[in-house]
This record gives structure tokens, sequence and C-alpha cells, in this order.
């Protein structure tokens, strides 16, 4: 077939793909829907002359009644066959999501997006997969810049999706509804509708249902007009990041209380513009709560934000002191001090959601911690999770990506021998006040992680028999790397 002769919609696939992928193993995420049979029609078309081989994965959540659910598995796998594309469906076993949601105190849009790219990851392990690809349109770029915008988003919360991401790919963000739709007709295909699509206590589907309807109605040209926005937004969020960390510096120190804070000198802070001091206080934040992604893998710490605005008001406030959330700003002799705020500290819990293999970085004084040093998390893509801080050796224990670190619940139980136990009943006497962090994937609570009162860390990772109470105790210590398991 010669350039002229190709498929409109399958050239700006290809486009979309970027670099040449020859020998690359990819693995698409299909879920039955136009957009995914789609990009899976048009990658098994691809397939010989970019040289790749492709694989599909089809995750049924549970979510649906089972024969719609089932349905569509059913859909994907003929299709699959079809193309000559090996396919596998996964299933989650129904109330799984919602459980799992009840206690993490997350709606069932993000919990079921959370078990799904669990699965993604898992597969691509199982697979060697070099890449995982998503079926995002341009339609998804303008819901999710739609819904930011009618949140409040900053700069940076309207940056659109990116095309790739680590192992992630998303060759479809070019193109839109009406794009698919012409495709899929000129080859025949057919495709599944979601029946919760048409649900409209779903923020994404009154966008897609009541909003969008209504701005093509009164403003046709918003689709072009938004996209615009959303790249100079993102523009504007690196400016306004880069311009902030070279012109307001903060000085890293400790208060009277012996806690860490930010320092500045106050001139200097006022002379700034005030929308850098604004980000300041945003990269302030950042620093203090100590979870920084030192492996840019993109972590997500999910404490209550700062609103924007009234961090625009605080750092423009001519008082002593201003309270910021989870931030304590304070003037004092020329001397701006930004710190955690000690009144919210008990209160307020925190969630810190790994998807990637990398380095993370937690500061106990988020979590309630003694000290200011830092607790390191390293996830490889095995699934070993090792546990560092500067009293410790190392604890190591497994998880399964995607997983969140987080406050603990009432309720928090672990699979120890055979049975659920908090962490209160598999801890000593001497052992009681420690501070706990749960750490959870889809499997449930794969690990407990304290901190007892001289200082000493441990770790009880589910499934092993733990012996609390000395130091390191609960945990496995690293002696040389361990070999990967097979999950």
């Amino acid at each position: 077939m010669s350039l002229f002769d190709s498929d409109p919609f399958e050239s700006c696939l290809s486009a979309g793909l970027g670099s040449s992928l020859k020998k690359k193993k990819l693995l698409a995420a299909v879920s039955g829907g136009a957009d995914s049979v789609s990009m899976l029609s048009g990658l098994a078309a691809l397939r010989q002359k970019e040289g790749y081989s492709l694989h599909c994965v089809h995750v049924e959540h549970g979510l649906r009644p089972p024969p719609e659910s089932r349905g569509d598995a059913r859909a994907v796998l003929k299709l699959s066959k079809k193309l000559d594309v090996p396919c596998r469906a996964v299933y989650v076993p129904p109330g799984k999501i919602e459980s799992y949601a009840r206690s993490s105190g997350h709606g069932i849009e993000a919990t079921a997006r959370f078990f799904r790219y669990r699965i993604l990851y898992k597969e691509r392990r199982r697979l060697n997969a070099d890449y995982i690809l998503t079926a995002h349109t341009r339609d998804d770029v303008l819901e999710n810049i739609l819904i930011r915008i009618l949140r409040g988003s900053g700069p940076a919360g309207l940056a659109p999706i990116q095309k790739s991401r680590g192992c992630l790919l998303r060759p479809l963000l070019d193109l839109g509804r009406h794009d698919i739709l012409e495709y899929l007709n000129r080859k025949s295909l057919s495709y599944r509708t979601d029946s919760t699509n048409a649900d409209i206590s779903f923020m994404r589907n009154k966008i897609r249902l009541r909003l969008v309807p209504f701005l093509d109605e009164l403003f046709p040209a918003w689709r072009t007009a938004l996209l615009s926005l959303a790249e100079t937004q993102s523009l504007a969020a690196d400016f306004l990041s880069d311009e902030a960390g070279k012109r307001l510096v903060w000085e890293l120190s400790k208060g009277s209380d012996s806690e860490k804070c930010l320092k500045i000198s106050e001139e200097h802070f006022f002379k700034a513009p005030l929308i850098l001091r604004e980000e300041a206080v945003f990269q302030g934040l950042s620093i203090l709560s100590g979870t920084e992604n030192r492996s840019g893998l993109g972590c997500i710490h999910e404490q209550r934000p700062v609103p924007r605005r009234a961090a625009l008001r605080r750092a423009a406030s001519k008082g002593d002191a201003s309270a910021l959330g989870p931030l304590q700003l304070q003037r004092q002799k020329g001397i701006i001090t930004l710190k955690l705020n000690k009144e919210n500290a008990g209160e307020r819990g925190f969630s810190l959601l790994i998807k990637e293999p990398g380095l993370y970085t937690l500061n106990k004084r988020v979590w309630g911690g003694p000290g200011n040093h830092s607790l390191n998390i390293r996830v490889e893509s095995s699934g070993e999770c090792e546990i560092l801080d500067e009293h410790s050796k190392g604890c190591l224990f497994s998880v399964k990506l995607p997983v969140i670190f987080r406050s603990p619940r009432e309720g928090d139980r672990i699979l120890l021998g055979g049975h659920r136990r908090s962490f209160s009943g598999i801890m000593n006497e001497s052992s009681k006040s420690a501070l706990i962090i749960v750490v959870q994937d889809m499997d449930g609570i794969s690990a407990f992680i304290a901190l007892d009162s001289k200082g000493s860390l441990m770790v009880n990772s589910r499934d092993k028999e733990s012996k609390p109470g000395g130091k390191n105790a609960g945990c496995q210590e690293r002696q040389k790397p361990s070999p990967s398991q097979p999950e």
C-alpha cells in the first residue's frame, strides 16, 4: 500500500505511536468500546509495516450485570482472534471494587481505574511487553480539561494529557469521536456500549451528555479554543515553576520547636510578582510534605490541597500569620517562615499512590513520626518493595503495583498465618504506641509499617508469620539482591 493509499486513521495512529517500535512488544488495553476497538484494529493493520508484536488485554471490572460485561469480554476475544492478536480477559470479582472504594475513601471511578492499571502493569510484566497502549482520544483530553476547570485547577492542572509517560502510550490523542466512528464504519467493525455511560451521577458523564452538547450548540469552536488554552496553560505552568524556583529559593531550616521549616527574606519574597509567590508556596508544600519522587515517575500525594485562590490571598497578606490548610505561613523580623500546620497534623490523613517502579521519599512529619529524617521507599518492577530509614538496614516485602501508602483506618486487617489481624493485635505491649503506615494494593493490605518509640522500623507483611517487637521485626533485612519471583 502506498502512502497515498493508506487509511487516514491508520496514518494518524502510526504518527501517534511516535518513534520506531520495530521489534517491540505492545500490549493494547481494549474495553470493547468504539475507541479501543478502532485502536486494536489499526494496530493490527500496522503490525507488519511497523515491525512490532501485539497483544491485547481486556479488564472486566465486575461493576455491571454479568450478561453485559461478559458480553464485552466475548466480543473483545472474538475480535482479537479475527485479527490474530493474542488476548487475555482478566475478571475482577463482583463487589471487590465497591468494597475497596468504601474502605479507601475513593470514588468508584478512581477505584476502577486503580484496579485496571494494576492489572495492565501485571499483564505487561507477565508478557515482558515494552509498552501499554490505551485508547484515550482528543475527546478525553477535552473532558479532562473541562472537569479541571470546574474544579478550579491552576495552570499545571489544565495541561493536556501527554501522548507518552514511561511505558504508557496514548496514540489516539490527535483523533476525535468522528474519526473513530468513520474508521469503524469503513472497516465494518462493531463495538460495545457501556450502559453506565448513560449514568449522569458520574462527573464525566455529566460533562459528556449535558455540557458538551450545550457547548456544541452555542460555541461551535470551543474544542479548538480549549485545546489552545490547555497548551498555553501547560507552557505557563512550566514557566511559573522554573521562574519561582529560580527567584524564590526556600532555605531549609529548623524552627523553635525543632520542626523542619522553610525560610526566605520577606523583602525578597514580596518583591516577586503575586503569581510567583503563590507558586513558591505550592513548591514549599511539596518540599515539606516530603513526597518528592526522585525517579520522576509521577507519585501522587493526596492530602487536602491548599486552594490556589486561598494561597494567593494569603501570599499577599500583610498579617503576621496565615493558615493555608496544612501549611502555616508566618512573618516575623523580616523573615517569612513556612511550615506544616501543627493544629491539623493529627487530623490530616495522607495517601501516597505509587503506580510505577522507582525510588520515593515520604517525610515522617506528614504522618506524625518523630524527627526530620525521611522514609525511603524503593519499588521494583518485580513487586519487591524495600523500606529504608537511617535506623534500619532495610526491610523487604512484596506489593502489586499500583500500591497506596496511607494513614491507618479503623477496621484495617492484614492476613497473617491464615488469620486477618489488626495492627494492635500483632504488636507487643512495648510497641503499642508505634506510629503506623498502611500499605494497600488491589488484593488488600499488603503490609503494616511502624516506627516505635525507640525509633525502630518494623514491617509486618501479609501471609508471613511476624514476631514484632525488635528492631526490623516482621521484615526481611536486605543482604543481597533477591531474584524476581513470577506472579
